[in-house]
């Protein structure tokens, strides 16, 4: 294949990135909206969207294998098509997570500790506002933005401790109480993990621009790094 048409394969590819990553946000807020509303009819109607994300997956991980077998790529364009299979699966899980989010809202009580809604929905506002600048970073292959993303990986942390806490110290009445209590804290668990997968996608941008492999989520600790 002629170098200038795999650079324009490349480019609709980095593309069609971006947009799955557009479109894993913007499912992430809609569900952050339902639940904060407490829009179970929405909710349900989101939760049958989550195969969308399942299936540009699979479609953009075998466009990836097309570009690698159609020219084998050096340098730069191998380690991002490398990066951007890491992407997809990341988007993935954190489609899945935001998933769960729309079914524990269908299952909710309104009127069971409704003061944990706005916490809980601020705290997957800050991961979806994560994502944009993780993709951000990954388009314009920004290794700082992506270090000071995945640095704000620690507020999403520091927020589920202090709401898992309050949760806790709760002392439910019946079984209606205890299960809604299970299902804030099962949230906020999902909402740690998104933000780990954020963190993962922000390593893999770093991958891209330098050739290394760092941990993000331990950048107390002396980098290990793998050159390749």
């Amino acid at each position: 294949m002629a170098r200038a048409a795999f650079d324009e394969k490349l480019q609709k590819y980095y593309q069609d990135t971006m947009y799955m990553g557009t479109m894993t946000e913007e499912y992430l807020v809609a569900c952050i909206d339902a639940f904060s509303k407490n829009d179970v009819e929405r909710a349900k109607e989101l939760i049958a969207q989550d195969k969308k994300i399942d299936t540009m997956q699979l479609d953009m991980e075998q466009e990836s294998i097309s570009l690698l077998l159609l020219q084998s790529p050096v340098a730069g364009d191998l380690r991002k098509i490398i990066t951007s299979i890491k992407i997809f699966a990341n988007l993935e899980r954190i489609g899945d997570y935001a998933c769960h989010l729309a079914k524990l809202t269908a299952k909710a009580d309104p009127f069971l500790f409704p003061e944990f809604r706005a916490p809980i929905a601020e705290m997957a506002l800050a991961a979806s506002h994560m994502i944009r600048d993780s993709l951000t970073a990954y388009i314009n292959d920004d290794e700082a933005l992506a270090k000071g993303t995945a640095a704000k990986d620690a507020e999403i942390d520091a927020a589920k401790k202090k709401l898992i806490s309050n949760l806790i110290m709760l002392s439910p009445a019946n079984e209606l109480e205890m299960k809604q209590v299970y299902r804030y804290i099962s949230i906020c668990k999902d909402l740690e993990r998104l933000g780990d997968h954020i963190t993962t996608i922000c390593e893999w941008v770093v991958f891209t621009v330098s050739g290394k492999i760092v941990d993000l989520g331990k950048m107390s600790r002396a980098e290990s790094v793998l050159y390749i």
